[in-house]
Formats: C-alpha cells, structure tokens, sequence
C-alpha cells in the first residue's frame, strides 16, 4: 500500500517548511520529486536532501507561481526533461498581516495571486500532462481559516485560502471526468518561517496549545501520511475534499 515507485510529482514551495516535509513524504513512499521555489538555491539544496536520504530522483527548479509565465516555463520543461507528471502538490504560499481597513492594496493583492492565482496557474498548466497519468492527483494547501479565522488581521489570506478550497472543489466536479482526484490537505497550527511571528508571542500560543486536543502544535512531518495517502491509488475514490491535519482543532 502506497508505494508511489515510478510516480513524479511537483512540490511547488517544496524547498522548506510543509512543502518539504510533504516533498520528504512523497520521497520516502518512492516518488521522484520537482522541487520548485522562488529561490532556487533552497530548491537545489532541498533536492539534494532528498537524494540523500531517500535515494530517489529530485529535480530543482525557479518558479514563482503568481507569474504565468513561469508556471507555463515550468511545465513544458517537466514535460521536456521528464516526460510525465503524476501529482501536483501546491504548496507555495505567504502570508502578510495588516488590519483589513489598513490592508496596503498591494500586499493584498500579492497573497491573492500567490495563494490563489498561483494555485491555479499551476493546476491549469498541469493539466495537460496529468490527463497522460494512469493514476493523477492534485494536492492543494487549504488553511483552518477555511473552517474558522482563527487570528486577527489575516483578511487577505483568509480570502486566498477560502478561494482555493472552493477551487479545489471546482477543479474536482469538472475534471473527474479525466480521473484527476482533486482535494486539499487543511493544516492547523505549525511552526515554520511563516508563523513564526505568532508562535514567537507566548500568550498567542498558549491560546493555540489549549484550543488544540492533542496538546501541541504540528510539525511539517505530521502531513507526510495525509499527502501521501492521496497521492497514491489507495485514494483512488477520493476527490473534491478537505482535509483538515490539525490535531483536533476543528472538533473544538
């Protein structure tokens, strides 16, 4: 079960943070993995760890998905250098915070097409080479703000993240048809270079850890089993949903 040998999947912010923690579980079942990032240096670096630790093919490559253009460039070289495609994991995404009514409209603008435009640049232009899988998967990043804003002065996200989670659902009615399986994993709380702000305040996670039943934050491992398992065919009847990996925060 869940042997993805043979499979290639794209990790799009797959050079840190849960991009890469899935990146490391998608190696680890057997997959090549495309590394893409806005730096490629991170994207080479992130690739060389998982030569090394799993032994399988790692490509790095320069994308930053709110650009069409390079999503277009970056796929038409999978297609030149690799020939196939299995699973698209899109999981670049940043976050700015301002009060909604203070919201500079450029940094509103810049998560939108990052968060969401880049989101569906990617599945539009992957499109093409996922029809050609015997088994394709798409595995967008959805947000527990789809479910519940859970901090101030997060609008712009918030919006982003809702409007993938509706895209994902979208993408899932209209290309089921082609067999490509389309959810979103939903993470809760997780330390990374984007939260840090929050988990660095001790009365913010103090709240965070009392919210959360099994009593801690996550950590980018923590959705190895979650992607993987939707990458592979065990997940063949799944598509079109949300899944929330937040221990718990969502039963509250």
């Amino acid at each position: 079960m869940f042997d993805l040998k043979g499979r290639v999947a794209l990790v799009t912010g797959g050079s840190r943070g849960l991009g890469f923690g899935i990146a490391q579980g998608l190696a680890e079942a057997g997959c090549s993995v495309i590394v893409a990032s806005r730096n490629f240096s991170e994207a080479s670096e992130a690739a060389q760890r998982l030569k090394r630790d799993y032994e399988v093919e790692a490509m790095p490559l320069r994308c930053d998905v709110s650009n069409y253009e390079e999503v277009k460039n970056l796929m038409n070289t999978i297609e030149k250098e690799l020939g196939k495609l299995d699973v698209v994991v899109n999981a670049a995404g940043i976050n700015r915070r301002h009060p909604a009514e203070e919201f500079p409209i450029d940094e509103f603008r810049q998560v939108i097409e990052v968060n969401l435009f880049g989101t569906y640049y990617v599945c539009r232009e992957a499109f093409r080479l996922l029809r050609k899988s015997d088994n394709p998967s798409i595995i967008n990043i959805g947000s527990l703000t789809v479910e519940e804003v859970t901090m101030p002065n997060i609008a712009a996200y918030a919006a982003s993240k809702g409007g993938v989670a509706s895209l994902t659902k979208a993408l899932a009615k209209e290309w089921g048809k082609y067999g490509i399986r389309v959810n979103a994993i939903a993470p809760g709380w997780y330390r990374t270079k984007m939260t840090e702000a929050v988990f660095s305040d001790p009365e913010k996670l103090d709240y965070m850890l009392r919210r959360i039943p099994l009593g801690r934050t996550g950590v980018p491992e923590d959705l190895k089993g979650v992607a993987v398992f939707l990458a592979s065919e065990e997940a063949r009847y799944v598509t079109g949903q949300i899944i929330f990996v937040d221990g718990g925060w969502t039963a509250n």
